[in-house]
């Protein structure tokens, strides 16, 4: 039930930082494939993305988009978050302080509940040349054993 809140709360969000804008905001919370390791894992979804969400579709390996995991910790999540939240024109004449600390603190609260105990992996990749993503992106994987998340936030157009 947790994820599901954590889901639903990345959804307004997203909403939110894409109302007064041409772009799209797409801010996600999901379930990994099953996979020997999480490299693997998030090599299987970028392969599905490229097969299943981007029009034309492409069969386009995970080595080509040249994924790369580092430690993360909870400051650059909350940093990451807090980027995210207030991305938009809209969102930004949100109240300083307090207000957005508040917003973050919720969220990380529910994730926690979620996927506490979890180790977070910042993620880095190029996508394969002539292959549209997003135009900017932050995704932060979240694993414990054999049961992996990543956390998403992009905009495109």
């Amino acid at each position: 039930m947790s994820v599901l809140r954590c889901q639903g709360f990345l959804e307004a969000l997203s909403l939110l930082n894409g109302e007064a804008s041409d772009l799209c905001a797409s801010y996600e919370l999901r379930r990994l494939p099953d996979a020997p390791d999480l490299a693997t894992a998030l090599g299987m979804r970028v392969e599905d993305y490229a097969l299943r969400v981007i029009a034309p579709a492409r069969d386009l390996p995970a080595p080509l988009w040249d994924i790369k995991l580092a430690p993360c910790g909870r400051a650059q999540l909350e940093q990451v978050c807090q980027r995210w939240f207030f991305s938009s024109r809209h969102m930004q004449a949100a109240p300083p302080g307090r207000f957005r600390a508040q917003l973050v603190a919720a969220f990380l609260e529910s994730l926690d509940e979620a996927l506490g105990g979890f180790s977070l992996h910042a993620v880095t990749m190029t996508p394969p040349s002539g292959f549209w993503y997003a135009i900017h992106w932050d995704e932060i994987a979240f694993e414990s054993g054999s049961e992996r998340y990543l956390l998403h936030f992009s905009h495109s157009d």
